[in-house]
């Protein structure tokens, strides 16, 4: 197992953790911080928030695998995509725990 591909991979989901976690407060306490009411610009912002989203994760996530294989280092490429994919699995069954935890 490469030290610095498994730590580089670590880092990146812990950082796509924390941003679905800030997104997931701002869904979660939305209609408290800018009201009950939707009006034309509501479905626009969560447009661009999923589009951000998107392109945020998917480059913490698959960014480093990408850059690899571009580099033509295609085994080390997808044992960075299964470490990332490993951490999210990881940290997905921590929220499943911790959502058992305080039912």
């Amino acid at each position: 197992m490469d030290k610095q591909l498994f730590t580089m991979t670590f880092r990146n989901t812990a950082l796509a953790a924390v941003y679905i976690f800030l997104v997931s407060q701002i869904m979660q306490h939305g209609s408290q911080w800018f009201g009950q009411k939707d009006n034309f610009l509501t479905p626009f912002v969560v447009l661009l928030l999923f589009s951000l989203s998107a392109a945020v994760v998917g480059g913490l996530v698959l960014g480093q695998a990408v850059i690899l294989v571009l580099e033509k280092k295609s085994a080390e490429g997808v044992k960075a995509a299964i470490y990332s994919i490993g951490w999210l699995a990881v940290y997905t069954l921590l929220g499943i725990v911790a959502l058992a935890a305080l039912k």
